[in-house]
């Protein structure tokens, strides 16, 4: 009964989580936000900066698919910031050289894994150990 607890309650963590492509088209760089589910991430407000700058490079709404296209000016690295209404959001960082670009998520996003095991292993031992106590009892 605690397991099936345990994992109902990452089933939900797990559908919070909010992921991203990066692509280039053109002079245009392409982010696709969406859910594990593969529900698109659409008509959700987002800004563009180049990194450092406090004034937005651009700002709108993602579109149906859940994208964010913008063409920038100059290479660089540049900040992608998404959010909606009831929470979800993303920090994306994508780095543009000429044609190519890569994207890094927030540093959380990229220790995400490693948290998660963590977790996992601190928890499966948790359990061990209160079924062990009342073993001993």
């Amino acid at each position: 009964m605690m397991f099936a607890i345990i994992l109902l309650i990452f089933s939900f963590a797990y559908s919070h989580d909010l992921q991203h492509s990066v692509s280039r088209e053109g002079a245009c760089t392409v982010l696709s936000f969406y859910f594990p589910d593969g529900t698109k991430f659409s008509y959700e407000k987002y800004e563009v900066y180049m990194y450092g700058e406090k004034l937005p490079f651009q700002v709108g709404r993602t579109d149906a698919l859940g994208r964010v296209v913008f063409c920038p000016d100059r290479d660089g690295r540049w900040v992608v910031r998404t959010s909606s209404e009831d929470g979800h959001g993303a920090i994306v960082e994508v780095d543009v050289k000429g044609r190519s670009v890569k994207a890094e998520g927030s540093l959380f996003e990229r220790y995400q894994k490693v948290f998660v095991g963590a977790g996992l292993i601190l928890g499966i031992f948790g359990i061990l150990e209160i079924f062990i106590r009342r073993a001993l009892w």
